[in-house]
């Protein structure tokens, strides 16, 4: 008898759960926050049917630049951002971790700008944001679908969003005035995300 309780009461804290993980899941799906104030948007576009990854980058509908990836890299995807010169003006290193997401290590016009570094997480997407000093500077959370992504800064404020459709691989990026960290350093930590969760799907 004490058995057959015990075992009812194992399922129903199983079950218990599970639900508990399918809410946060569902929830995650939503849309996220919009900013307060004034920002700027990029709009980008990411191209398909390319072996690495290229997304155009367009702000206030013009041609801002083009982050490529690396043909000849497999596991890993280093990103590089050109300006509409084709310039290189930033660059994304990648070092897989089999367990955590990538981790990556972001220049600037060949200065260390940021490490984001993947965090271990049940859904969706979540990163660290630390500067040479390896003090925390920002953190990014993205939900289960690839649909929305916040920046916060070190004191919990909204400094960017990321957002884009179900359907569709494209994305837009908005950076609050408010934001401290270059505006390339965060695009770059924008389309690093988008090519991670791109590589796990594929």
């Amino acid at each position: 008898m004490y058995s057959k309780r015990a075992t009812y009461i194992k399922v129903v804290i199983y079950i218990v759960v599970i639900v508990v993980f399918l809410v946060l899941g569902i929830s995650s799906m939503f849309g996220g926050k919009n900013l307060n104030g004034a920002y700027e948007e990029y709009r980008c576009d990411v191209k398909n049917l390319r072996l690495a990854t290229t997304v155009e980058i367009k702000k206030d509908d013009k041609y801002f630049g083009e982050v490529r990836g690396n043909l000849f890299t497999l596991v890993t995807d280093p990103l590089t951002l050109y300006d509409s010169r084709d310039n290189k003006i930033a660059y994304a290193g990648d070092a897989y971790h089999f367990i955590a997401q990538d981790s990556h290590t972001i220049y600037i016009n060949d200065q260390f700008s940021a490490e984001m570094v993947g965090q271990v997480e049940f859904f969706g997407e979540y990163y660290k944001i630390y500067d040479e000093n390896q003090e925390l500077i920002a953190k990014v959370d993205f939900n289960s679908f690839n649909t929305a992504g916040e920046m916060y800064d070190a004191e919990g404020n909204l400094i960017a969003v990321y957002s884009s459709n179900y359907f569709f691989n494209d994305f837009t990026v908005k950076i609050s005035e408010e934001c401290e960290l270059d505006h390339n350093t965060v695009l770059m930590i924008m389309c690093s995300y988008y090519s991670d969760q791109h590589y796990d799907n594929s």
